[in-house]
Order: C-alpha cells, then sequence, then structure tokens
C-alpha cells in the first residue's frame, strides 16, 4: 500500500482514481500521460522487487506485466470505478467492496474513513522508508498520514473527484452491487476470471431458470438444461469450473465434459 502511495506521488502528472491490491494482481483506475503511466509501473515493479527481497520473499517478478484498458466515456468511467472497487471483495467472503481493506475502495462516499484520515496522528517517517526500500528517492514524502501501518490511500487518490463521477451515492451504491452486465463486460475485455461471487452467480442462474426453463432452482433442472446453462454460465457469466458445480449441484469431475459439448 505504501509503495503504490510513493510511486503515484513520484509522478504528479498521474491521478489515481481508485486502486485495488489482490494477492497476485492490481487493480488501477488512473489518467495520465502513456510515458509516465509507463515509468510509473516500472518503478512501482522495481521497489516491490525490492521490498520482497529485504523480506527474504522468493517471488520472481520476471512475468510481470500490466495493460492498459482506455476508458470511454462516463458511464464506463463510473462502471470502471465499480468493478475496480468490487475486485478484493470477489475472493474474499469475509469482506464486502465497502471493507477490503488493501486499496481505495472503502473511502468512497464513506464520511467515517474520510474522518478517520483526519484522525491519524500516524506519519510516514523517512528512516522507516530508507529501511525497507533502500532509496533516497522518497525523501520528500515524509510526514504522509499513515492508517493501520500504511500510507493512507487518502494522500495518492483523488477519491472525491471519482465520487463527483456519480450522480450520488445512490447510483454509485447500484454499481457496485446491482450493475451485473457492466461487470461481466469489463471482466470479458480484461480477461479477469472472477466476475461475479456465488451469491450474485446463483442470483442470474435462478432467474434464467425461472424464465427459461420453468424451474424454481438451478439444481432442478433437468440433465440437458443444466448442460445448457452450465456453458451459459461459463461463457457469458465468467462463472468458474468450481463455481458451475457448486451452483449446478453437479459432480465437480463431470464439469469439464459439460463445458465441451455442443
Amino acid at each position: 500500500m505504501t509503495i503504490l502511495a510513493l510511486c503515484a506521488l513520484s509522478f504528479p502528472g498521474i491521478r489515481i482514481f481508485t486502486f485495488e491490491w489482490m494477492n497476485n494482481h492490481l487493480h488501477v483506475t488512473l489518467a495520465g500521460d502513456r510515458a509516465e503511466i509507463d515509468s510509473f509501473f516500472k518503478i512501482l515493479k522495481d521497489i516491490l522487487g525490492r521490498y520482497l527481497k529485504n523480506k527474504g520473499r522468493t517471488v520472481s517478478l520476471n512475468s510481470w506485466s500490466y495493460g492498459l484498458r482506455a476508458v470511454n466515456d462516463l458511464r464506463d468511467m463510473r462502471s470502471v470505478i465499480a468493478y475496480n472497487n468490487r475486485n478484493g471483495f470477489l475472493i474474499n467472503e469475509s469482506e464486502t467492496p465497502f471493507t477490503y481493506p488493501w486499496g481505495a475502495n472503502r473511502f468512497f462516499f464513506n464520511r467515517y474513513a474520510f474522518a478517520e484520515h483526519e484522525r491519524s496522528t500516524e506519519r510516514l517517517r523517512i528512516r522507516d522508508v530508507w529501511k525497507e526500500f533502500h532509496t533516497r528517492a522518497f525523501d520528500k514524502f515524509s510526514g504522509l498520514v499513515m492508517l493501520d501501518g500504511y500510507v493512507s490511500p487518502l494522500e495518492c487518490c483523488h477519491v472525491s473527484e471519482a465520487e463527483g463521477l456519480f450522480r450520488n451515492a445512490h447510483q454509485y451504491f447500484h454499481s457496485v452491487s446491482r450493475d451485473m452486465d457492466a461487470q461481466r463486460r469489463i471482466s470479458k475485455e480484461i480477461g479477469d476470471r472472477i466476475t461475479y461471487t456465488d451469491n450474485e452467480m446463483y442470483s442470474a442462474v435462478a432467474e434464467l431458470c425461472r424464465t427459461t426453463y420453468s424451474v424454481t432452482a438451478p439444481a432442478l433442472l433437468p440433465k440437458e438444461a443444466k448442460v445448457e446453462v452450465a456453458r451459459k454460465m461459463h461463457f457469458d457469466y465468467n462463472a468458474s469450473e468450481k463455481q458451475i458445480a457448486r451452483i449446478l449441484r453437479v459432480d465437480p469431475g463431470l464439469v469439464p465434459s459439460l463445458l465441451a459439448r455442443k
């Protein structure tokens, strides 16, 4: 969290609206010149590598890569921000899009999180930066507000500006909790593997069962219908094989054969 903040602040021409770290990837919604963005990700990789090495973590960043997806218009920007802020919640059953701690998501339309930032008396100490990252490149950022042991996302993220892109808090809540079509579209475009939680997927499949197959639950689908629904879940809704098995109540070992059928 601190590494991303320090690297972002090193490029004042870049505006970060939100971000979210997962255990093996990162999502950032940002604006800026392409050359600066390239430099930002380059230094992020370098400092992250130093940090992991300093911690004795034998992690290779040789395969580190990133892709950029252009934002098309205001509606798309809203969907991208919501997609970003949902990402950690999708893979962690103990969190919501408003509580996941490793990003700026929890600050959106949350005056209590903003107040926590304002009340914090913890500050970034340069000697800690030297110790952790072995560089003097960030000396000028001494005194940044810290929360829970890392630089507060509000020090590097334009959250208030991002909030202003939504009509109000209700629209934002709808985007992160109900606009599944937008989430599915973005997931396909960027190649993400997880789009919906089991509860969200079950609701979508249950509605399909009622309207198309006249049954009240996925488990009640006849065999051929399960094949059709399994393929739709996988190819249209980006469901994993394990997710398909759980929701359709089929043997996980049978799912690959269901997906292979024409």
